[in-house]
């Protein structure tokens, strides 16, 4: 009877628990809940389009906090994530404990006129908007918190404040290196990867009107399902216990979908393109509001909580911050042993996070000690960066496992690769090449036709930063023909010459770029040069009329008599000029193009520009340009670069010089890269705007990087995201210098004549001050053998020109087209020919060839390396001597900063080198020293006769 007994009592029990399931889930389903919703009580500030600030607060009891502090949500999940419940509740926390709390609210959009229509500058913008109207309420400053993505505004903002009024950051969670999430990739891998899916994925995002909160959910519990499913279990295990599952109703609630909403289409494909497939917060050249910025923008001190397990943000992803942001001197870290929601809502975030964000408050205000959970003190050295960089191994070892996992992952990551290089290769570098190979004389193709073409593929795409600004293809498209009614108005017509003296500006490329639109030739004329004043370089190229900025304005009356127009937004006040025609004043939105007008006319064969080059000690000249000339210069440069979307071009020489016209802008034009000019060249300068714009290529040219790796430390320089330095001219002491200074940087040295067609690229990068090979899809080359003694090209018996064996000197000349062969250039002659570049039956009989002056060897492996400008050789008895490997030995002495060999008549009337250095700063150089060094490097005849010690050596516009 006992054992009955006790066994209906058990029926009986467990009957009573399922009936008071039934009736709790009966209850829910519905209601919708079992207890009314809690929310802590709130004020709304303000209220706009975008968003709403509320302010909750600080309840009495606990000493105040005297900076207010605004709480930033993620786009897709709800504000009330601060305020789930009462349990829960982030918000109800910090007020209990003094502080004032605000928070910037973004509603729902799918709920709210034009919600779906937002952009993230809209998000952005509310943010700065709200830290404004707390500091004037208040009178503070702000500490600025975010979760997940509403971390990655708080560092948007706070960049584009460049901190001001910020008192610190606080982030939970927050992505910044969005390619260190996939273990096993490398980052250039996985950028790769995405670059080769961008335009599928963005044409997709661009035709979302938003992504619904549904789907967000959905994905949020894919990526935790383990964690859902066992919460599930415990709700069922606990469905009977009516206050067990009151408890955490609103927390079940808000992560079961009630916490999520929808991600406005405009503002998800810009955060697409910009933080995953560009990654900018890590690599920096975000643009908010047309303006160009970076996290080493911020200076304000850091808290930033990392989740232990937290497969969203994981912790190497999260503590990038520590690279992009190194202008942050105190930097600080909490580790919470938690998920990603986690971070903020769960028992552990209670324990951990809030109670140190109350700590971390009280201290920055100087009212409490230091939070004891704090990792890391200023700037980690030593021990404490050792140990991150062990926590960051641990974590890759266990993401990607061990044994055969690990094996497998990486031989995925080399397949991968090889897969990648090939595509890439295939889709874009193949193509760039064939597309040279395709240009027949009467090919339409021009810098004005380029910029119209990525317009229409790529509108909304930055094409260029200038001074923080950017501008997107179809911007610089449309001021593009604005600037070509101006200057329809002011009567230019096709195929005249219009020179262009400005500094490097936003109004230089809308000109010229205009001029080829036009179907008129640029004349690139320097402000400062030292070869050749404005007067003789408009003798040697007449123009028909003269465009200037205003900073150069006057000069350009001074030396042209002619028509003179002026276009470009002063930095000064506007100069009053008279007889001088603004373009600027001319009402071009009412203007309709003349019935004669055809947009982008230009041809390969037909002349685009014309510019000034010369050797050292060479007359400057006017070379022409051929817009198929620039076409070989810019896909060439693409080409050989990888130039890509995601890429960011560093501009830091001239617009007028070839380097910055034809390589820097041409090669990010057809390349799909953003352009970031600079007006000048400074080490000052440089370290900031590569951080800024997200430089990934710095295009250089001759000596211009030597006065870098000569510049003191800067901090972070080795954390930069600058990938490759590409150009023509470095000397082999600064490519080791700057590889060993700059960390993981390429370097890819190429030769392009002004004029000629033929490249030359060191792609591979393996022999250090080599120029490489020819790069396929440009016209051929040829080094042809010369003979010193009579100063001319050694010919066969047919008349052809005989090959330069290996090692051996040669002139190195290029095949010419058709535009080319019927034009004669002033310049370089010898005894055999007129004064003329071209060359005919060079390989064949009627062949035409054009002299590029310079002369080269070509090694066993078939890579060429510059020895001398013809003109520049020095002709001793014993043999010519070719000035660069003597310049190079000097540059061996770590006492030299500048060298110059030229050839000095002796007595006897015999040539020999001689040597002009600059020492650098506070160095002096022994006799002894520079006499072993001449001895042991230097042929007998290749020695220095002198060597001056100067004050400075002037650089060309080319460096």
């Amino acid at each position: 009877m006992g054992e009955r007994s006790q066994g209906g009592g058990l029926l009986k029990r467990r009957a009573e628990r399922l009936g008071r399931s039934v009736q709790n889930a009966l209850e829910m389903a519905r209601l919708g809940r079992l207890i009314p919703q809690q929310r802590t009580p709130y004020t709304v500030e303000r209220e706009e389009r975008v968003h709403s600030l509320r302010r909750y607060a600080a309840q009495p009891g606990k000493p105040k906090v005297e900076h207010p502090l605004l709480l930033i949500p993620a786009l897709m999940i709800n504000s009330e994530i601060y305020d789930i419940e009462a349990a829960s509740s982030a918000v109800a926390h910090l007020t209990s404990e003094g502080i004032d709390v605000w928070l910037c609210d973004f509603g729902v959009p799918e709920d709210q006129q034009g919600g779906l229509a937002r952009t993230q500058d809209d998000h952005v913008r509310a943010i700065n908007e709200c830290i404004d109207l707390i500091r004037e309420v208040t009178g503070k400053d702000v500490h600025l918190a975010g979760y997940s993505q509403g971390g990655m505004f708080a560092y948007q903002v706070a960049a584009w404040r460049r901190s001001e009024g910020i008192k610190s950051l606080i982030t939970f969670g927050a992505l910044v290196d969005i390619y260190a999430a996939l273990p096993g990739i490398d980052p250039e891998t996985l950028g790769r990867s995405l670059q080769f899916i961008r335009r599928g994925t963005l044409g997709g995002l661009g035709m979302l009107d938003a992504m619904p909160g549904g789907i967000a959910s959905f994905l949020f519990k894919v990526v935790s399902i383990d964690k859902r499913a066992a919460q599930f279990m415990q709700f069922v295990g606990d469905l009977h216990d009516r206050q067990a599952i009151e408890h955490g109703e609103g927390k079940r609630r808000f992560l079961s979908g009630d916490g999520f909403v929808a991600w406005p289409g405009p503002a998800l494909k810009t955060f697409a393109e910009e933080f995953v497939l560009g990654n900018r917060l890590m690599q920096g050249g975000f643009v908010i509001d047309g303006r160009a910025c970076s996290l080493s923008d911020i200076h304000c001190p850091l808290l930033y909580f990392v989740g232990e397990r937290d497969e969203i943000a994981r912790p190497r992803t999260v503590r990038a911050i520590k690279q992009a942001a190194p202008n942050i001197s105190e930097m600080y870290e909490i580790l919470v042993p938690a998920g990603h929601i986690g971070i903020v809502v769960s028992r552990k975030a209670f324990e951990v996070t809030w109670p140190s964000v109350v700590e971390w408050l009280r201290w920055r205000d100087g009212s409490g000690p230091k939070p004891s959970r704090l990792v890391g003190q200023d700037r980690k050295v030593g021990v404490d960066a050792a140990i991150d960089d062990v926590k960051d191994g641990l974590e890759l070892i266990r993401d990607a496992s061990s044994g055969f996992a690990s094996t497998l992952t990486r031989s995925l990551g080399r397949l991968t690769r090889s897969g990648l290089n090939l595509s890439e290769s295939l889709r874009w570098q193949v193509a760039r090449l064939a597309k040279l190979e395709r240009l027949t004389p009467d090919a339409r193709v021009s810098f004005g036709l380029a910029l119209e073409e990525q317009a229409m593929r790529n509108p909304d795409g930055g094409w260029f930063i200038y001074d923080g600004r950017g501008q997107s293809y179809a911007e610089a498209n449309r001021r593009v023909d604005h600037v070509v009614r101006g200057l329809i108005a002011c009567e230019v017509r096709p195929g005249q010459h219009v020179g262009v003296l400005m500094n490097n500006r936003p109004s230089y490329l809308s000109l010229v770029t205009a001029l080829s639109r036009l179907g008129a030739v640029a004349v690139l004329l320097s402000p400062e040069s030292q070869r050749a004043s404005l007067g003789r370089a408009l003798e040697l190229a007449p123009v028909d009329l003269l465009v200037a900025d205003p900073d150069n304005v006057g000069l350009a009356r001074e030396s042209y008599a002619g028509k003179l127009l002026m276009l470009g937004a002063p930095k000064s006040p506007r100069p009053q000029t008279s007889n001088v025609i603004d373009m600027e004043m001319i009402d071009t939105e009412r203007m309709a193009f003349p019935h004669w007008y055809r947009a982008n006319p230009g041809r390969a064969e037909d002349l685009a520009m014309i510019m000034f080059t010369a050797g050292r000690f060479d007359e400057p000249r006017a070379a022409r340009i051929s817009n198929r000339r620039w076409a070989v210069a810019a896909y060439g440069a693409a080409a050989a670069a990888s130039l890509s979307a995601k890429d960011t071009v560093y501009a830091c020489t001239p617009l007028h010089h070839a380097s910055g016209m034809l390589v820097a802008a041409g090669g990010a034009l057809v390349g799909g890269a953003r352009l970031a000019m600079t007006s000048r060249f400074s080490p000052e300068r440089f370290w900031p705007e590569v951080r800024r714009y997200g430089v990934t290529v710095v295009f250089y040219a001759g000596e211009m990087l030597r006065e870098l790796v000569d510049a003191p430390s800067y901090r972070g320089e080795q954390q930069n995201p600058i990938r490759l330095f590409a150009g023509s001219g470095m000397r082999a002491d600064i490519w080791r210098r700057l590889t060993e200074r700059f960390g993981a940087v390429g370097v890819l040295e190429f030769y392009a004549s002004t004029e000629g067609t033929g490249v030359l690229a060191n792609v591979a990068a393996d022999k250090v001050g080599s120029l490489g090979r020819p790069l396929p899809g440009s016209n051929d080359m040829l080094l042809a053998a010369y003979d010193f003694d009579n100063k001319r090209m050694v010919r066969d018996g047919l008349g052809l020109c005989v090959e330069a064996g290996p090692e051996e000197p040669g002139v190195l000349l290029t095949r010419v087209d058709a535009s080319h062969a019927q034009t004669t250039f002033d310049g370089y002659a010898d005894n055999e020919e007129t004064a003329s570049r071209l060359r005919r039956d060079v390989r064949e009989l009627g062949d035409t060839w054009f002299v590029t002056g310079d002369l080269m060897r070509r090694d066993v492996d078939g890579d060429f390396w510059f020895l001398d400008r013809l003109t520049d050789v020095v002709r001793t008895s014993d043999g010519p001597v070719f000035t660069r490997p003597i310049e190079d030995a000097l540059y061996d002495l770590s006492e030299v900063r500048f060298a110059v060999v030229h050839a000095s008549n002796q007595e006897d009337g015999e040539q020999r080198p001689e040597a002009s250095i600059v020492l650098r700063s506070g160095r002096e150089l022994e006799a002894d020293v520079l006499t072993r060094l001449v001895s042991a490097r230097l042929a007998p005849n290749a020695r220095p006769a002198v060597v001056r010690v100067v004050e400075d050596i002037a650089l060309t516009d080319g460096y």
